[in-house]
């Protein structure tokens, strides 16, 4: 009876260690507090002036610290198309512009407890080019050596993919003729009768759902 015992107790043990092991440490959110999950995709529609008479598309997403102590993090993403103009991250310290596509890793920072940090990924388009970037990020959890100065990857974090899109006018106006929204929904699954901010699930009259983010 108390070898059985013992047994019980070290698989109880066992199995709340490895769950407490795949507790996320950080989670993506928008600046509402919406969460996105591991292996989400989101469709950014709706651009700003970026000041300069261009137009920003921006991700929307922060990095928010949910492991309760103070962390170390970075990020890898790839940009999977990228039509025209730059895309520019600015995680967790350092900021980049790229135009090209490829995968790339950005510098280490400290992320403070129960802080969230704005990614500032944005893509800049070229004046009335149209298209889509893509890029998927992920997050890194990292810890750091004092002796050596260096940072030693320790786990990946959570991926999404977002899809920035920048439609000409005109053809937006062709496909709403064609398609029309019939419902709307919140990231809780709520029904709401107009746009949001935040996330948005649009369904149309094809059977279709698209998730859109508004700013």
């Amino acid at each position: 009876m108390k070898k059985l015992f013992t047994s019980v107790m070290m698989l109880l043990f066992a199995t709340s260690f490895a769950f407490a092991q795949d507790e996320a440490l950080v989670r993506f959110v928008d600046a509402a507090g919406n969460v996105y999950a591991d292996g989400s995709v989101i469709d950014v529609t709706e651009g700003k002036d970026d000041g300069w008479g261009g137009m920003e598309f921006s991700t929307g997403l922060y990095v928010e610290n949910v492991s309760g102590e103070e962390i170390y993090v970075g990020s890898d993403y790839e940009i999977v198309s990228i039509p025209n103009g730059s895309f520019q991250f600015c995680f967790p310290k350092t900021c980049t512009n790229k135009t090209q596509k490829g995968s790339y890793t950005t510098d280490q920072g400290v992320l403070e407890t129960d802080a969230k940090k704005d990614l500032q990924a944005e893509w800049f388009p070229d004046p009335e080019a149209y298209g889509t970037c893509t890029v998927i990020i992920q997050i890194n959890i990292y810890t750091y050596n004092a002796i050596t100065r260096k940072y030693n990857l320790d786990e990946h974090g959570p991926k999404v993919t977002v899809n920035m899109i920048y439609k000409d006018p005109a053809s937006v106006k062709n496909l709403e003729n064609e398609v029309k929204a019939v419902a709307r929904y919140n990231a809780a699954g709520q029904q709401i009768s107009g746009e949001q901010q935040g996330l948005n699930i649009v369904k149309l009259d094809n059977g279709k759902a698209v998730k859109v983010v508004n700013k």
